[in-house]
């Protein structure tokens, strides 16, 4: 008889403005699934050698502003004839804005910054409600910074009056950015650095998509979401590339950057000018995170499991099929594990599979839909603004079969799109099984949407790697 291998895959979400409660159980929806794979089929299961988070979040971050990675120190940047904006992330990213802004508002206050403002990066996402704001900012980083006469903003990039020209990038994408991000001298992006499908976070991607008006954010969505050099650690390619330059169009001065864990703290932080400090934290993101590919080649079968911190969206935990899309045979199965329990927001509920749904006109996943696909995006049909998380997933779907383990509350509405789904993980293997054969090759990823093969990295001047997913 065959020795078996008992498995853990994480099965988790947290509200990603809870961080630093994790244990708070009233906040995670925190389970696993047990899942039991013969040793014959099984080509790997890679975990991460995660470091310890930091003890103290506010601490390290005054300790990184005074001693950056690379330029000068925040306190030789700001004082009383110096205007700043503080760029945060919003309620749908992790980092602990909430924890960080006190070393900032220390910096301010001790050197006698006269003119400052905060400036949420919404993108085109819709803006953060009172109670997402008072979460994301802190009761006492508010009222600290009303005291000190420091309004807070949010993108609302359909809003023309808000935006200034800034000019066009060698890619050809027009900016135009938020006028209150404009008009200031020191401009600091404080967010989470992770690798992803654009090729990376954070960093200047707080300018775009994060303070721009539409038009930047859709022309560069647009013209580079779906080029085969945009891919999971590409931080060369050209739309991570793009954003960059924009970014330094921007004139975008430091970054305050943190790595976030698989259980929600801070890991890494670091400070520094752009794009500098912003690399470094990429690769401390990767040092933990890329693994060796295995050496038994490309894997018939991908389970992958997401983790507290994620959203409550598949929209936004579904990200690992494109890095598992990078160690599979193309027919292969990636069976995602995602309960996806939705989100409660000022506008209303969203299902899990919430915005999954604008899939469905271009169902099944077919190389001449992927065509139709190609045609929408040129036409402004398709807004990249969202487009740019479920068209790169539809496209691995042309070329993979993608089985959702969920809640059961989602199935009605992954049949009613056409995404196959079901709430036992044995049966699901058990159907890839069938379909692949009795040898078939299992890799599991416990943490897709942070996991890629190492060889995938392109930092800015190295050769473009062969990608062996695509080129088999």
């Amino acid at each position: 008889m065959s020795k078996t291998q008992r498995i853990s895959i994480p099965f988790e979400s947290l509200d990603p403005l809870t961080i630093g409660s994790c244990d708070d159980p009233s906040m995670v929806y925190r389970e696993h699934i047990e899942i039991e794979i013969a040793e014959r089929n099984l080509l790997a299961v890679i975990e991460p050698n995660e470091p310890a988070s930091l003890p103290d979040v506010t601490e390290a971050a005054a300790q990184a502003l005074e001693n950056p990675q690379s330029g000068r120190r925040f306190s030789e940047m700001i004082g009383a004839d110096k205007s700043l904006a503080i760029i945060i992330d919003n309620q749908f990213r992790p980092t602990p804005a909430s924890k960080i802004l006190p070393a900032i508002l220390d910096a301010v206050e001790k050197h006698g910054v006269k003119d400052a403002r905060v400036v949420c990066a919404n993108g085109k996402v819709f803006t953060m409600s009172e109670s997402d704001t008072e979460k994301k900012l802190g009761r006492e980083n508010m009222a600290r910074m009303e005291r000190l006469g420091i309004p807070f903003f949010q993108n609302e990039p359909r809003e023309e009056d808000m935006y200034s020209f800034v000019g066009i990038s060698t890619r050809g994408t027009p900016v135009w950015l938020h006028k209150e991000v404009a008009k200031s001298d020191v401009k600091l992006s404080v967010g989470q650095t992770q690798s992803n499908h654009w090729g990376a976070g954070g960093g200047g991607k707080l300018i775009l998509p994060g303070v721009v008006a539409d038009e930047t954010i859709e022309s560069n969505h647009c013209a580079f979401v779906m080029s085969p050099d945009t891919h999971y650690g590409s931080y060369a390619g050209p739309m991570r590339a793009d954003i960059d330059e924009v970014a330094t169009m921007c004139e975008l001065t430091a970054t305050l950057n943190s790595v976030i864990n698989t259980k929600g703290g801070v890991s890494f932080m670091n400070f520094g000018s752009h794009p500098e400090a912003h690399l470094e934290a990429l690769r401390n993101f990767n040092d933990i995170y890329a693994y060796e590919r295995p050496a038994g080649g490309l894997a018939d079968i991908a389970i992958c499991g997401v983790f507290a911190p994620t959203d409550h969206l598949f929209f936004h935990t579904g990200w690992g099929c494109m890095s598992s899309d990078l160690v599979l045979k193309d027919g292969a199965t990636i069976i995602y594990c995602s309960p996806s329990p939705g989100v409660n927001t000022h506008l209303g509920n969203f299902p899990g599979l919430a915005l999954m749904d604008l899939m469905k006109p271009y169902m099944p996943p077919t190389p001449e839909n992927m065509e139709r696909v190609y045609r929408d995006i040129h036409s402004r049909k398709i807004e990249m603004w969202a487009g740019c998380i479920w068209v790169p997933i539809y496209e691995v779907m042309t070329r993979k079969k993608l089985h959702v383990v969920t809640l059961e509350e989602n199935l009605e509405m992954a049949a009613d799109i056409g995404i196959e789904a079901s709430t036992s993980l044995d049966g699901a293997l058990g159907g890839a099984f069938e379909q692949h054969g009795k040898d078939a090759k299992v890799v599991v990823l416990p943490f897709a949407r942070y996991q890629m093969p190492r060889d995938a990295i392109v930092m800015p001047g190295q050769e473009k790697p062969r990608l062996a997913a695509v080129a088999e």
